[in-house]
């Protein structure tokens, strides 16, 4: 297999040192760094990806082709862009589907775990708190106290 062509192009990722497998994009080589360069600039071809990463457009393709999934581009951006609500979706079947029998069961905590997790991801991907931190609460309103005093302390 012909080495790939290391020459600085403006805008190339270097690629990893060679491993010793044989066929190095796999796996550990540069399969991680398409994955990385398509996610990070979405607005890139394959055949850009390929030459800022030093592989083939062929190789780029195969690597999306898998790590997509058999789903399109356009479906990802979707998944991506509606990504809390498809938390709450899941979180809610999770929830509903917590029944009596569940609960005598442990299968039921691991509902309410996914479930607290959905909503921990929803609200960060809000920009809302995944936790009130009473503490911090407390001394903000001790200092407020302080000032509409005049004292220091």
């Amino acid at each position: 297999m012909p080495r790939r062509n290391l020459k600085s192009v403006p805008g190339q990722i270097i690629p990893p040192a060679p491993s010793s497998q044989s066929n190095p994009g796999r796996k550990r080589g540069l399969a991680p760094l398409i994955r990385t360069t398509k996610l990070r600039y979405p607005e890139l071809s394959e055949a850009e990806i390929a030459k800022r990463v030093g592989c083939s457009p062929s190789n780029v393709h195969q690597v999306l082709s898998v790590f997509l999934h058999g789903h399109s581009e356009r479906e990802l951006r979707e998944f991506q862009a509606n990504k809390a609500d498809i938390y709450d979706a899941v979180q809610m079947r999770a929830l509903a589907s917590v029944t009596q029998e569940k609960l005598r069961k442990s299968s039921a905590g691991s509902l309410v775990t996914v479930a607290a997790i959905l909503e921990d991801k929803a609200r960060t991907l809000r920009g809302q708190p995944t936790a009130i931190h009473v503490q911090a609460l407390l001394e903000v309103c001790d200092l407020l106290r302080q000032r509409d005093r005049g004292d220091g302390r």
